[in-house]
């Protein structure tokens, strides 16, 4: 996009916002968009506490934001800058599969797929000079929302049942006939199932650590394999636990 200034043609300037909890992710993509003047990197992001006030600080024309991160996920930034009013436009940047990638295309947001080819994202900066459009944040995200949003998991109590997003649950801890669940606003349940019982009713997106442990691997913040430690991280707090040393799903922490 060129601005008419006098006679003059000025390119106009675009200041961006990078997010991605991991150091190389956020380093190769500034590098990348160092080859486009008009775009202007004003703050580079780790997690969702820092982002939230660097876009609320700079208001960015554009945002490139990763969706897997430890504690709250792109996903929930995106609704927080919505919540803020500030009208921005969001590139995701993910690795998630075709499902989700099809959801995003439904629901009208630009995405990259990680590691972000330098000719993909020749194109997604086309498409934004080009339109420029920032449409409505709140409508794409309702669409995407409706798509993408889990089902909810029922689980006994003594007085009755509760749902829980699988989203919050940080991760579950065996108590003899009953199990602890942990949430990432801080809140505990327990609920009146033994933790094999609830092991079979989750998705791939927990793993059962231990014999008392299973956890969301969503806030999974690091892993050592040598000496079989894990920890989970949100905002609130991290926790470090064992790792069974013959978990068959190691490999894919």
């Amino acid at each position: 996009m060129f601005i008419n200034t006098g006679g003059i043609m000025e390119t106009k300037k675009f200041k961006a916002v990078i997010i991605d909890d991991e150091d190389d992710a956020r380093e190769i993509l500034k590098k990348l968009l160092a080859a486009y003047p008009e775009i202007k990197v004003v703050n580079l992001s780790s997690n969702v506490a820092e982002a939230r006030a660097a876009v609320i600080a700079n208001e960015p024309d554009i945002v490139f934001l990763d969706i897997e991160m430890p504690g709250k996920s792109g996903l929930d930034l995106a609704r927080e800058i919505r919540d803020q009013g500030i009208e921005t436009d969001i590139i995701f940047t993910t690795a998630f599969n075709q499902h989700a990638i099809e959801a995003f295309k439904v629901a009208a947001f630009d995405y990259l797929l990680k590691p972000v080819d330098p000719d993909k994202l020749s194109e997604t900066l086309k498409r934004f000079r080009e339109e420029n459009r920032k449409s409505s944040l709140n409508e794409k995200l309702e669409v995407l929302n409706g798509i993408l949003a889990p089902q909810k998991l029922r689980f006994n109590t003594k007085g009755g049942y509760i749902k829980l997003n699988p989203l919050n649950i940080i991760y579950f801890e065996a108590d003899g006939n009953y199990t602890h669940v942990y949430l990432n606003s801080g809140r505990k349940e327990c609920v009146s199932q033994q933790i094999g019982k609830i092991e079979d009713q989750l998705n791939h997106g927990f793993v059962r650590i231990n014999r008392s442990v299973i956890i969301n691997k969503e806030f999974i913040g690091s892993f050592e394999r040598k000496c079989k430690k894990i920890k989970l991280i949100n905002e609130l707090e991290e926790i470090e636990f064992k790792v069974s040393s013959n978990l068959k799903e190691l490999q894919n922490l």
